[in-house]
Parts: C-alpha cells; sequence; structure tokens
C-alpha cells in the first residue's frame, strides 16, 4: 500500500524508514570504513569456561578497532568463578553479578553487563559462541547509520567435537575460521532463517518480525536500550523474545545481518527441549505480550499488558460517558483496558451539597469503576500504549459495537497500517472519530517528527493509514438519541470467532488508504457516500419487503 506523498526532511535528520523497510539505510561497507562509536560486548556465563575460552579466543580477532571494542564478562554465580583465559581480546574484563545485584539468570546478567559498559552500541553474545573475525564489524556498522536499527546475527549449530582455544585463534587469524566445523554437519537456525527469508529479510515483515529476536548475537544502541526499559530481569527463559517484542513497540528496525557469521558450541534449549522450554515460557510471556495472539486463551482474563487501550476523556454528563466505557467493555475483544481522563484530584471529600455539587458527574464516574480493574481513572492521556501495541481513542459521545474494536485491529493489521481512523456519519472533523495507533508507529514517529508537522502525519509516512466508515463498524453517535437510551449495553454471549469466521473479519468493511498530506475532505466524502449506499440498500430492501407476491 502506499502510503502517499512524502514530505522533505532536512540534512542531517533521520532517515524515516518505513514499517521494517531497512532499504534506505547505507551501512559502509565492511574493509572499507572507519568506525567511530564505541561498542560493549556483553557476555553472561555461568559454570561455562570451556566454552568461554573459544569465545574469547575468537573476540581476540575482531576486525573492529580495539580502541573501540571492549568485552565485559558477567559471571553469573559460576563455582568456581569464570577467569579470564590467556588468549582474550585487549579491553576484556570480568564484572560478578553478586558484587552489584541479587538477582539470577541470563537477562539479570545482560541487565547488569549493560549497566556496568560504556559503549554506544551494546552487543550481546553467549558463551559458546565462535564468531567471525567481522562479526562484530557487520552487525554496528548499522547502528552507525541508524540508531533504531537492531542487528540480527547468523549462527550454524555444531557437534560437540570443539576445537582448542589456540586452534580458534589461529584460525581466526589466518582468516580460515569457516573451516572449523564441515559445512554438511552443522544445522542451521531453521526457524529464525525460514522467517527472514519468507518476508524478503524482514523487509516485508509484519508487525511480528520480533520474533527473528532469539538471543545469542544481537546489537543495537545504549540509547534504544534505554527507551524501551532494558531486559525484563525477572524472566528466567524467553528474555529476548519479549525483549523483541518491546524493541519492537518502540518501533525498532529489526535487519539480519548475514556477514555476521558464527559457529554454536551444541544445540539450543530450544532444540533438546523445546516443549518443555514452550511449555515453561507460555504463562510468563503471554502476562507481557499481547502477540502473537495464540500466547493468550479465549478466556477473558486480566493481563499485565492488554492488547488495547482506550482512551475516553471523562467530559460530559455521566449517564453518556457511563454508556461509551461500558459499551467498550462489553465488546468481544476483551483484551482491553479503559483509561477515563479527567481531573480526578479535584474530586474531594469536603462538606458541599451533594446533589447540587459541580463535580457530580464527576464523582459519580468514579465511584462506577473504581472498582472495576480494566478501568484506569488517569489526570492525562497517555501519549502511547507502550508496551501494549494499540491505543484506542475514542470521544466519550460515541459507542461502539461489540465487534468494533476487534474490527478495528484487524483493520490495522491486515494493512499493517499506523493509524486507523473511524468516522461516523455526520462527524466533521477526525477529532469526532475513532482513531486506533499502532504504538509502533507512534514510537518512531516520535522521534523523527519536526516541532511543526502533524503527529497523525508522520505515522502516515512512516507506517501508513487508513479511513473506515463508522456505520459499517457499528458507531454510533449518542448524542441524539433519548436519555433513557444511555444505558449499559445487554450482557452478550461472546462465541470466540473460528479461522474462517476471523478470515471474514473485514467483510463489507470498505476502508480508504490516506497518506501525507491527503485532505480529511477526501475520507468526509468516502464516509457520505458510503453512508449512501447503505441507506438506498434499506430502502430497497423495505420496498422488497412492502411488495405483494408475484402471481402464481
Amino acid at each position: 500500500m502506499s502510503s502517499g506523498s512524502r514530505a522533505a526532511v532536512p540534512a542531517g535528520a533521520p532517515i524515516r524508514l518505513f514499517r521494517n523497510d531497512w532499504s534506505p539505510l547505507r551501512p559502509p561497507e565492511l574493509g572499507d570504513w572507519r568506525p567511530t562509536r564505541s561498542v560493549s560486548m556483553v557476555i553472561p556465563a555461568h559454570n561455562c569456561q570451556p566454552s568461554l575460552d573459544l569465545t574469547l579466543a575468537a573476540l581476540r580477532h575482531q576486525t573492529y578497532p580495539a580502541a573501540l571494542f571492549e568485552v565485559v564478562v558477567v559471571d553469573d554465580g559460576s563455582g568456581p568463578p569464570v577467569a579470564l583465559p590467556p588468549i582474550r581480546p585487549e579491553h576484556c574484563r570480568i564484572v560478578r553479578v553478586c558484587d552489584t545485584s541479587t538477582g539470577w539468570g541470563r537477562s539479570n546478567a545482560l541487565h547488569v553487563g549493560a549497566r556496568r559498559s560504556e559503549g554506544e552500541i551494546l552487543h550481546w553474545l553467549d558463551a559458546d559462541m565462535i564468531v567471525f573475525p567481522e562479526h562484530v564489524a557487520a552487525q554496528v556498522r548499522w547502528q552507525h547509520v541508524s540508531d533504531e536499527v537492531v542487528t540480527l546475527g547468523y549462527k550454524r549449530f555444531v557437534a560437540d567435537a570443539w576445537p582448542t582455544a589456540e586452534q580458534v585463534a589461529q584460525r581466526c587469524a589466518a582468516g580460515t575460521v569457516d573451516e572449523l566445523f564441515p559445512l554438511a554437519e552443522t544445522e542451521p537456525h531453521d526457524y529464525v532463517e525460514r522467517l527472514i527469508e519468507e518476508t524478503d529479510q524482514l523487509r516485508a515483515g509484519d508487525h511480528l518480525n520480533f520474533r527473528a529476536h532469539v538471543g545469542a548475537t544481537a546489537a543495537l544502541t545504549r540509547d534504544l536500550y534505554e527507551e524501551t526499559g532494558g531486559i525484563n530481569t525477572e524472566l528466567r527463559l524467553g528474555e529476548d523474545t519479549e525483549f523483541g517484542y518491546r524493541l519492537a513497540q518502540a518501533g525498532a528496525v529489526f535487519v539480519p545481518e548475514p556477514g555476521a557469521r558464527s559457529w554454536h558450541l551444541g544445540p539450543s534449549h530450544m532444540m533438546t527441549r523445546g516443549e518443555a522450554l514452550r511449555r515453561y515460557n507460555r504463562p510468563f510471556l503471554a502476562d507481557l505480550m499481547p502477540q502473537p495472539r495464540y500466547l493468550r486463551p479465549s478466556a477473558h482474563r486480566g493481563w499485565a499488558v492488554p492488547l488495547v487501550t482506550a482512551v475516553v476523556p471523562a467530559h460530559g454528563r455521566y449517564e453518556l460517558v457511563r454508556t461509551c466505557v461500558d459499551r467498550l467493555l462489553a465488546s468481544d475483544e476483551h483484551d482491553l483496558r479503559v483509561v477515563l481522563v479527567a481531573d480526578w484530584a479535584e474530586v474531594t471529600d469536603e462538606r458541599r451539597s451533594v446533589l447540587a455539587d459541580p463535580l457530580l458527574d464527576r464523582r459519580l464516574l468514579a465511584a462506577t469503576y473504581r472498582s472495576e480493574p480494566r478501568v484506569v481513572l488517569a489526570g492525562s492521556a497517555p501519549a502511547t500504549a507502550f508496551p501494549g501495541p494499540y491505543l484506542l481513542e475514542v470521544p466519550p459521545h460515541l459507542g461502539v459495537d461489540a465487534d468494533t474494536v476487534r474490527r478495528l485491529v484487524a483493520v490495522a493489521d491486515r494493512w499493517q497500517v499506523g493509524l486507523v481512523r473511524l468516522l461516523p456519519t455526520g462527524a466533521s472533523s477526525a477529532e469526532d472519530g475513532v482513531s486506533l495507533w499502532r504504538t509502533s508507529a507512534l514510537s518512531r514517529a516520535a522521534r523523527v517528527r519536526r516541532p511543526d508537522e502533524p503527529l497523525d502525519q508522520v505515522v502516515a509516512e512512516v507506517a501508513g493509514r487508513r479511513w473506515v466508515s463508522g456505520d459499517d463498524l457499528g458507531v454510533v453517535d449518542l448524542r441524539p438519541l433519548p436519555e433513557t437510551h444511555w444505558v449499559p449495553p445487554r450482557p452478550r454471549l461472546v462465541v470466540r470467532p473460528d479461522k474462517r469466521s476471523r478470515r471474514a473479519a473485514l467483510a463489507g468493511v470498505d476502508t480508504i488508504a490516506v497518506g501525507g498530506i491527503r485532505s480529511l475532505a477526501h475520507a468526509t466524502r468516502f464516509v457520505a457516500g458510503r453512508y449512501a449506499e447503505l441507506a438506498g440498500e434499506r430502502i430497497r430492501q423495505r420496498v422488497r419487503r412492502a411488495e405483494p407476491p408475484p402471481p402464481d
């Protein structure tokens, strides 16, 4: 889908990448550039001295300038403690987790290493890897042209017949490390490489590209690490996938780098204990990751990170706002949280005329939702739903149908856009409609947006946007209705759609692509035309029902 016309970007401004298409980036060629950014290689280590010796021997011969490259080995409580071998990089040191943290595990060790290191770029590497001499340079050249890039190295899994550290160093120095193991006796990382190949090197991938971020070897800027909150140190397994998910919500661009080659000593845990790992990871990851959707069962549970965060200003009569919020809560997309925005600090308990209280409507809303776990009373609207993937803005005078939210998300995912705007009949501006913002697009737009640019235009440039008709998705303006209709919706029997009905979720939903500086008037005419078509069809149906049957 075309994102529309692109506004001119000032010289020196960050390159505005569209979704995960990293094609416009031009990293320097290996062997023909002068690096300028410092790199910290962080290696978590636990009772792995034999393989660590081989990893450090390979790192001794990296082509990246030694003055800009440090290696931080993080000893996660090894017994006996790991030690630095004779063959190691010039700037290499050990950090003991027990000296700075009470935590444990790979995620905690990586975070400790990030905190105790100094480089502008962080490069993760496991302690059972033998990397080729250009491994570091191949990855971090991308961070020299974009702070949004997360690079992913390649690896092949080898058997248990390991070389010595001296043999590794000799091969690296001679440029023959690729001959350490017979290629036919090694295995690729099938799942990851298949994902990369099927998505044109992730350039044509969707919002699930982060599934390729699976540990062992990757690099990103320290600023991006800090922006996303760093690795979750409470996770004992699966921390790379969860961190990759948050990187995606931060608008990161995932770039696979075939030039960053390596040998992985022995099979991965997923190869040997895949079912046990998936069984362990699922409840932990499901709580923190709304995507992929299969992680979460259809039962109406609450989660730490909801799929959709709906923001409703608490302006207007209590009954009107309550109807808007209750309709959202009754959605068949139950993975939703409502943020009800007002100056709740003004709702104090001093003596007052109870029924003539000027804050009565706000007070009634606070009492209505104070015990509802899916409603948050907030003093200001969030700028983003991070780490949740979608922010839904709903004016308090609009009421959604049971399937509106689910179908809006389906439109966003079908077209992979950063913004879906819904205009109900009679709306004259975007502020009168519903807006579904993709968190990853908002995050990227925030980094590249100039102060004078409309946010929706920048989101359209980095991810695209579409308009839909409120009549198609069952959104109604509550204000013209009698106040007796401002009531919570009746309970519904919600049935989870099967695969066929999910594919049909967009049936009957017309959308229009709007990008760049295309006007709201175009979308308004589209909605009006769509409404006229529907109204005409209803009239024709009524006429047909009123016609007498044909003679025999």
